[in-house]
């Protein structure tokens, strides 16, 4: 059984409009490289002579001027004692598409039971999450199997776990048809199909009565749900997990727990004696403070629509960003809160509104990143003084570097990645940065050199 941790399918390429959001990394397993379509005819100009320049190295694996994206191990990547244990493991063979990875991890009924089967998760950020997540889902189960509980849910309230659920998520409905990866980040350096994500979503509300569905929801979760969301963020703080997780496994079974927990006045460390350790992997954007344990989600939602408003966002804009079931609470939060702490900064709004036209987590986490890793090379190297969508995240410091932050996987010199290092409209930039926190095969830095871009391979800036 092969299935999509992240509630996505397949998508092909429709329309020009489509375009900056497609996903050539949605591949499987036997297909290294979906097809894409050519570099702009600009950058192709650009690029003829600049790419003829540099034969590839020998024994490189290429087609034309171009390599076949590698198929990378697993192990090569993350500590090997991470890729494996009780109830899982990752496979070792990683197909990559130019930027990207595609990782399946392979669930056994041990832990999973009835979930078990093979799950295939895009970036190898979002496969730390997952892999972090795994022990909360062990521990929940050994929860529900416990005596204490068995006489927790005898006394609970017979209500719906589901209703509980609605209470603190909003489902990840899968729309077909749309692009959902991160690769045509990389495809056209021109902002284009911001309405992309209005064409997935009910488009005839106003944005009037959004904010008010919002509103409306924020008081329902006040008024009925303040306990049991406390005791859910209570829970989630002791197994060291998002409370707001889009993993759909520990999603239902952390709201059974916790409604039945709630219900039957069960203290959470009655039932947990032992905290599962923190995960290591977990770094960056994800859960890392006591914001998103301590405070209310009704708050929480509060505390992002002032900072958008402070940002400059209106209304409407606020309501898409908030509404967007692709950016969970946490990562909102995490957004706002690196925006925030750019300073004054141009281009902060068109940012958060080029994050509401979103469709997919993955893409999510790829421009929140870019945003806290323009914030760490602000705060360690140099401030930023303003940053705007072109295509990818594009920073510029005080000093004049244009630094583009790229949190992919493995960078290999595809058509779709040539494009990008050769559009005119970035060659015409000055002293550029490309921040790549990753590795890269020897004939994409070689190429990337040959045009003018500065690579600065390195985890911190």
């Amino acid at each position: 059984m092969k299935q999509r941790w992240n509630f996505r399918t397949s998508a092909t390429l429709a329309t020009l409009a489509l375009a900056l959001l497609a996903g050539c990394a949605q591949t499987t397993p036997s297909v290294a490289e979906n097809p894409l379509p050519s570099p702009p005819a600009a950058a192709a100009s650009a690029d003829n002579s600049q790419m003829q320049a540099v034969q590839p190295p020998a024994g490189d694996q290429t087609t034309g001027q171009f390599e076949v994206p590698p198929i990378v191990n697993a192990s090569d990547l993350l500590p090997a004692a991470a890729l494996s244990g009780p109830g899982f493991y990752v496979q070792q063979q990683v197909p990559t598409n130019g930027a990207m990875g595609e990782y399946t991890i392979v669930a056994d009924a041990s832990v999973f039971h009835g979930d078990a089967g093979s799950y295939h998760v895009e970036s190898l950020g979002l496969l730390k999450i997952r892999l972090a997540e795994i022990p909360a889902i062990a521990q929940l189960e050994n929860v529900r199997k416990s005596e204490v509980f068995a006489k927790a849910l005898a006394s609970s309230a017979a209500r719906p776990v589901e209703d509980a659920a609605q209470m603190v998520t909003h489902p990840m409905d899968t729309v077909t048809g749309l692009p959902g990866g991160i690769g045509e980040f990389f495809g056209r350096v021109k902002m284009g199909g911001e309405a992309v994500y209005s064409t997935a979503t009910n488009s005839s509300e106003s944005g009037g009565q959004r904010a008010s569905q919002t509103a409306g929801e924020t008081a329902n979760i006040t008024l009925t749900a303040l306990g049991y969301d406390q005791v859910r963020r209570d829970l989630a703080r002791k197994l060291h997990i998002d409370p707001y997780t889009t993993d759909p496994i520990l999603t239902k079974k952390l709201n059974s727990v916790a409604w039945v927990m709630f219900s039957a006045r069960l203290a959470v460390n009655t039932t947990i004696s032992v905290m599962v350790p923190g995960s290591m992997l977990i770094t960056g954007v994800e859960v890392t403070d006591d914001l998103v344990y301590q405070t209310p989600r009704a708050d929480l939602i509060l505390l992002v629509e002032k900072k958008l408003n402070k940002l400059g966002l209106s209304d409407s804009e606020i309501a898409a960003f908030s509404h967007n079931p692709a950016i969970p609470l946490s990562l909102q939060v995490a957004a706002v809160r690196d925006l925030e702490s750019l300073g004054p900064i141009p281009g902060r709004h068109s940012t958060a509104v080029a994050l509401s036209n979103l469709i997919t987590e993955y893409q999510v986490r790829f421009l929140v990143t870019s945003i806290r890793m323009l914030a760490e090379w602000g705060q360690q190297k140099s401030p930023i003084t303003g940053i705007r969508m072109q295509g990818v995240l594009v920073g510029t410091d005080q000093n004049g570097t244009v630094i583009m932050p790229a949190p992919v996987d493995y960078v290999s010199w595809t058509p779709r990645i040539a494009g990008f290092a050769t559009d005119h409209n970035l060659l015409a930039l000055q002293n550029r940065v490309l921040w790549l926190p990753a590795g890269m095969t020897p004939l994409a830095r070689q190429q990337f050199t040959a045009n003018g871009w500065t690579v600065h391979q390195s985890a911190q800036p």
